[in-house]
């Protein structure tokens, strides 16, 4: 048979069942694929090859880091610290602010319910705690100002100063929302904080000559955010009782607009439940109202809703 000649070869393969092997060179072993003693290799390289791509590489992923670092600099360069990149109309931020309420148990996330004992202090203890650490914050006053007359925090955002308005709690303490009656929990005349969220640059706008909302004719107050609370159902407005709104013309806007700042004082306003009917659940919904805050149910803009259920029932102990 002539050596190299592929038919013949096939040939014989098809005849034999086996191919000579003569002069063909056999494939390595894994064992030789790791060193490879006579060509000095290990998986394949020798150590000039090796050398070669370990410095190609850390050339390749030197520029590669340095190219990140460099893009990530620009573009942090172009970041404000203080105020967002993307805000107001437009963005997911929009511009018209939502409210909030206080006390929120942080161990049910999930229920808007203020619920408890007129007989058990036990089970108003969370919410007083609650009232307490929102409150607490607004004894640090380092870095804020009284503001009078025609100052605001307006002030900050033109740059004429890095300090907020402080906000006191006076007004609050002077009509039975203070530690020292926990917040009227244990009075059966519960205390609610009421706060518009953070929106960067958002003022209220005065409403126009006659156009008050007559939810809030005869406390509202130009240049600030009057607040309104009701049963969210018929039934729930004849028994929500009777409310006291503190400050009667709601959140004062000399504290806005809200500012990325050290020691910044949230403005606040509470709303106390002086007559709520025993062992009844009522419904509540809160309103805030300026002029350019618009009110929807579905996106919970503008109003909140939560429920306050008094108890007035004995205690039953259990042996443990």
């Amino acid at each position: 048979m002539a050596k190299g000649n592929p038919i013949e070869e096939q040939n014989a393969l098809m005849a034999n069942g086996s191919k000579t092997t003569e002069g063909v060179e056999q494939p390595e072993g894994f064992a030789k694929f790791l060193y490879n003693k006579e060509k000095g290799t290990v998986m394949g390289r020798t150590a000039k090859s090796w050398m070669q791509i370990t410095v190609f590489y850390i050339i390749f992923y030197t520029l590669l880091a340095g190219f990140w670092v460099g893009c990530l600099a620009i573009f942090l360069n172009t970041l404000d610290p203080k105020v967002p990149r993307f805000f107001g109309k437009g963005t997911i931020i929009g511009v018209n602010p939502g409210l909030g309420y206080q006390p929120w148990i942080k161990e049910r996330p999930d229920s808007t319910m203020i619920k408890f004992n007129l007989k058990d202090a036990d089970s108003y203890a969370p919410y007083v705690h609650q009232m307490e650490s929102v409150l607490e914050k607004y004894a640090n006053t380092n870095g804020t100002r009284v503001c009078v007359g025609t100052q605001s925090n307006a002030d900050a955002a033109e740059g004429k100063t890095e300090e907020s308005c402080k906000f006191s709690l006076d007004e609050f303490n002077n009509n039975g929302c203070s530690a020292k009656n926990g917040y009227g929990y244990k009075e059966g005349s519960p205390c609610v904080i009421l706060s518009l969220n953070r929106l960067i640059g958002w003022r209220p706008t005065d409403y126009e000559k006659g156009s008050v909302p007559e939810q809030v004719q005869g406390r509202y107050k130009p240049g600030s955010i009057a607040i309104h609370c009701d049963g969210t159902n018929n039934p729930d407005k004849e028994h929500i009782g009777k409310l006291k709104y503190i400050p009667a013309s709601g959140i004062d806007g000399k504290y806005y607009p809200y500012q990325v700042m050290d020691n910044y004082h949230q403005p606040i306003a509470m709303v106390k439940f002086e007559s709520l009917p025993r062992n009844q659940v009522v419904l509540v919904e809160c309103r805030a109202f300026a002029y350019n805050i618009e009110h929807d149910i579905t996106a919970r803009l503008g109003l909140v809703h939560f429920e306050v259920y008094l108890q007035d029932k004995d205690v039953v102990k259990t042996n443990a």
